[in-house]
């Protein structure tokens, strides 16, 4: 019977728990981090922060996805595409 390293358990739990709690990103990035982290001497602290960091910035980031695209717009423009050439009534900006 093949007995599992210390680090496969880890890799198998976190694989497990990242489902039902519906943070893929975490099981994405928590290897990657945590070399950095070994690398770069963070506390435990600061490696669970760049986890969580991680998890919700892409959370946020689909989420915005998810609005725009159930908003139906017929385009997506940000401020950059803006032309105030076409709004004669707006005030002149410095």
């Amino acid at each position: 019977m093949n007995q599992l390293s210390s680090e496969e358990k880890i890799t198998a739990t976190l694989a497990h728990l990242v489902k039902p709690l519906k943070t893929p990103t975490i099981g994405r990035v928590w290897q990657q981090l945590g070399d950095t982290a070994r690398e770069q001497g963070w506390s435990h602290e600061q490696y669970l922060a760049a986890v969580l960091q991680r998890q919700v910035a892409d959370r946020e980031a689909n989420g915005t996805t998810m609005r725009m695209n159930s908003a139906r717009f017929p385009a997506r423009k940000t401020l950059e595409d803006f032309n105030p050439d076409y709004q004669p009534n707006l005030p002149a900006m410095c």
